[in-house]
């Protein structure tokens, strides 16, 4: 594991910053689909009432970088720091969405079915029941949260905001 080889590696100083699930990934794979019914949205294996996506600007996770290099003192001694500006369930994010003028759909799909979609649909499968069970960052991520956001240089986009500009 590469937290075991970067602390035992004699470093004075190190950190830990654990990325989200990027508001980008929307634009990209992720991103609403063309679906059979003619409406563009997403079918995934997911409960869309969850509040399980712990989301941030791809641009965020610089100003937490920035303030663990400004505070090696406070974080420096293999702290964990979680970038998560928003927990959002997929229905939050629909309505963030069609806030913004975009109407999108949503299916959920058994996860067994969902695998068998495409290649890496599995992995996807997988990925999206971690996210129910634990949530993107994890069982008991809270404190690694609030330290991020208490180290950050700089205050972070909001899911809303990144539409708007996006």
């Amino acid at each position: 594991m590469v937290d075991e080889l970067v602390k035992n590696a004699g470093f004075k100083n190190y950190t830990f910053v654990q990325p989200p699930f990027y508001y980008q990934n929307f634009s990209g794979m992720l991103g609403a689909q063309p679906k059979q019914d003619g409406s563009t949205g997403w079918t995934l294996p997911i409960d869309p009432s969850k509040k399980v996506i712990h989301m941030s600007d791809i641009n965020d996770l610089g100003k937490v970088v920035t303030g663990a290099f400004s505070n090696p003192e406070k974080v420096g001694q293999g702290s964990y720091l979680a970038l998560a500006t928003e927990l959002n369930s997929f229905n939050d994010i629909l309505a963030t969405f069609k806030a913004n003028g975009k109407e999108y759909s949503f299916t959920q799909v058994p996860g067994e079915l969902f695998s068998t979609f495409f290649d890496g649909a599995k992995e996807i499968s997988e990925m999206m029941a971690y996210f129910e069970a634990h949530t993107y960052m994890g069982p008991n991520s809270e404190s690694n949260i609030q330290q991020a956001n208490t180290i950050s240089t700089e205050s972070f986009t909001s899911f809303n905001e990144w539409i708007k500009n996006n």
